[in-house]
């Protein structure tokens, strides 16, 4: 069976995860910066780990063992697909894998849904090329988020930013991300309206993450809050500010460009929704992106036929894959 390891157990299965030095997430876990969870096969000599952490799911270690893989496959079906066992999202993961010939074990261990595969690139920042503060809009401002902004009864983050991530959530509070993270934000009136904030740290370098309120887009507030945050982050001893984006999200990559991030490594992950129809679904939608109609079409009758009801775009999205294939009505 599977155990999870105390937090001063974590660093038994550093070794496993040398190849995966992208993910900061998983050494930020052991060094207890960011909250998470972390399973391995042998609690005295682990051969394959499974570590649930801020920033996705990461499978390590030995990949050949029957035995191991058939525990691992009531971990995720019994524990992990129930909701049982999470950190960040009760009902889907991102899953990476190292070395690469777990791809071809995971119909084995996740024998009910196929993966979604997620190429991503990671970008390093180590000076910033923009002079942000020339380019901050008329009306907009820049503030480092401390204890003063997250406590002012005349400031709030709008519900956007909100709801794609509370504050503080990939540290355990907001008062942890206060003591440990870095991040800063653009006002405007008494909203803020774009963030800039840590992921993880570990050792001398920090990832990021970055949103802004889709109605103060266009304005260049991503580009300006991130180099302001990689700023501080490299004058405040961090060596490298990492970031994280899909390799379609062709905004994201090209605003990392400009700020001075520059593309280090491409790797993937493994997208997994619970609840089968919305995994299907995201599969339409993946293929859909990348024309292929018939397949898109084939994965949304899945859907359909699995429950009755759906959100509106996976009907507005097979429609549009079927009126592609010549079939309008």
């Amino acid at each position: 069976m599977f155990t999870e390891l105390r937090a001063d157990q974590y660093k038994r299965a550093r070794d496993l995860y040398q190849g995966m030095d992208h993910s900061l997430s998983i050494h930020a876990l052991i060094e207890g910066n960011n909250p998470g969870r972390l399973f391995v096969d042998d609690v005295d000599e682990p051969r394959t780990a499974l570590a649930l952490t801020v920033e996705g799911y990461l499978l390590a270690g030995e990949d050949g063992n029957p035995a191991t893989n058939e525990v691992l496959r009531r971990l995720f079906a019994e524990q992990i697909f129930t909701g049982q066992v999470f950190v960040g999202d009760d009902s889907c993961m991102v899953l990476a894998v190292e070395p690469d010939t777990w791809e071809a074990r995971l119909p084995e261990i996740i024998p009910t849904h196929p993966a979604d595969k997620l190429p991503r690139y990671l970008y390093l920042c180590q000076e910033v090329k923009l002079d942000w503060r020339t380019l901050v809009p008329e009306g907009y401002g820049v503030r480092r988020i401390d204890r003063a902004l997250v406590e002012d009864p005349d400031l709030a983050f709008t519900s956007a930013i909100e709801e794609w991530m509370p504050l503080g959530h990939e540290w355990g509070s907001v008062d942890s991300f206060l003591e440990h993270g870095v991040g800063f934000c653009i006002v405007h009136g008494k909203e803020i309206v774009a963030r800039c904030q840590a992921d993880c740290r570990a050792g001398d370098r920090i990832d990021v993450g970055i949103i802004t309120d889709p109605a103060h887009r266009r304005r260049g507030l991503a580009s300006i809050v991130a180099a302001a945050t990689a700023e501080y982050c490299l004058s405040h001893g961090f060596s490298t500010v990492g970031w994280h984006c899909n390799h379609d999200n062709v905004g994201s990559w090209k605003t990392a460009e400009k700020v001075g991030f520059e593309r280090a490594r491409e790797y993937s992950y493994y997208y997994y929704a619970y609840e089968l129809a919305d995994q299907l679904s995201q599969l339409g939608w993946s293929c859909f992106r990348r024309g292929e109609y018939r397949a898109t079409a084939d994965y949304y009758e899945q859907v359909f036929a699995l429950r009755e009801e759906h959100p509106h775009y996976y009907y507005n999205c097979a429609a549009e894959a079927w009126g592609a294939l010549g079939n309008g009505e």
